[in-house]
């Protein structure tokens, strides 16, 4: 697989949108693995904190209704 940017290979694959990246093109941003609630009651995340990102694709803040899902 080639990178997005300058079809050089690939060395990783954006984890938002899947799109093939080299080392000279990887950024990095956190990502939400997992969401749980502790013995307490309070959510908590597991967090990658320095994840593969194209840098292309924008991932969103704030969640996306999905009504159809219901």
């Amino acid at each position: 697989m080639n990178c997005w940017h300058c079809e050089r290979p690939a060395h990783g694959a954006c984890i938002f949108c899947g799109r093939a990246v080299c080392r000279e093109h990887v950024q990095e941003m956190p990502h939400i693995v997992a969401l749980y609630r502790d013995a307490k009651g309070n959510q908590k995340a597991v967090v990658t904190a320095r994840a593969v990102f194209c840098g292309v694709c924008e991932p969103r803040e704030d969640p996306v209704e999905m009504p159809e899902l219901k």
